[in-house]
């Protein structure tokens, strides 16, 4: 192995397994160093029996608590949108094709306990997980700590899993008809008129599902017009910037949901106008990392069509 820092040297010396006492190890290893001065003084061959007796007790427990982990394999599965101050669940698959593992306690952004893991199956637990804020967040590496067999000490393996994840802002409800109108005039003249029904998805509004034909399965109209045009959110500066990035990203949700064409304007940023996932994922990374709200340039926007101003 060629070591090329200072840090290759530090983690190629650093031992494969972490190791604390218990409280019941402390008391364990008490009464051993007691039973040892004891045996020296005294030389009573029944103290030196009782002192093997207690010395391969540790013994086997450390072969044991090894074998627990040994040929561990742990998957971290992030949710695919996480929102500031909203809980998302994350995922672990652990799987020990060899052993069958006990007492498992898998220590990342919150503790995850596995009673019983059978040998060569993968098993699933999970964990709901909230960020405060929105932004990038540092994902430490994972540690799979036990205590396996006997509780004297607590041996734990780490596994490389540091990275990072895009915490989106927090939805915010914002009322399109508060910024419909091209260049923000307030209101929208244009007229809603039914383009075409889809299925229903959850979270169109009640008033547009057609409630008459619920024998064809749910469904919901489509509107051209003030609500069914290419919609484009633009951000104008304003006293409270957490806001406006909350309720862009409740609008921005809410467009694509809908299943029309959408963009964002931020900044000298411009998005285009597209209705994939993708490019809703794109958007709300760039509201995450936003660090302020600038006056938009107005001429990059199209005189006619529906822009939400916010």
């Amino acid at each position: 192995m060629r070591l090329r820092s200072p840090y290759d040297i530090i983690r190629l010396l650093k031992p494969p397994r972490g190791f604390r006492l218990t409280v019941a190890g402390r008391i364990f290893f008490a009464f051993l160093t007691i039973i040892i001065l004891i045996a020296l003084a005294t030389g009573n061959n029944l103290l030196y029996l009782v002192l093997a007796g207690m010395l391969a007790f540790m013994i086997v427990s450390g072969i044991e608590s090894e074998m627990n982990l040994r040929h561990l394999e742990l998957d971290r599965v992030l949710p695919a949108e996480v929102h500031a101050g909203i809980p998302a669940t994350v995922t672990y698959l652990l799987k020990n094709p060899r052993n069958r593992s006990h007492r498992l306690t898998i220590n990342d952004l919150a503790p995850v306990r596995i009673m019983d893991l059978q040998a060569d199956q993968t098993h699933s637990a999970g964990t709901d997980i909230t960020f405060g804020a929105r932004g990038v967040h540092r994902l430490p590496d994972i540690t799979i700590s036990t205590t396996y067999p006997y509780g004297l000490f607590e041996k734990s393996i780490t596994f490389d899993a540091a990275g990072q994840i895009v915490v989106f802002p927090r939805p915010l409800m914002f009322s399109h008809r508060q910024g419909e109108g091209a260049r923000d005039t307030g209101s929208s003249k244009a007229t809603d008129s039914i383009s075409h029904v889809r299925p229903y998805s959850p979270g169109d509004p009640l008033s547009s599902v057609v409630w008459k034909k619920q024998h064809l399965g749910s469904i919901s109209r489509v509107f051209e017009g003030g609500s069914g045009m290419s919609t484009l959110v633009v951000l104008t500066p304003g006293p409270d910037m957490e806001t406006k990035l909350s309720q862009a990203t409740y609008v921005i949700d809410e467009l694509h949901r809908s299943g029309l064409a959408f963009g964002l304007v931020l900044n000298t940023y411009s998005s285009g106008m597209d209705h994939s996932r993708e490019h809703k994922i794109r958007i709300l990374t760039r509201l995450s990392q936003a660090t302020e709200i600038l006056q938009p340039s107005w001429q990059d926007i199209p005189p006619h069509g529906h822009v939400i101003s916010i």
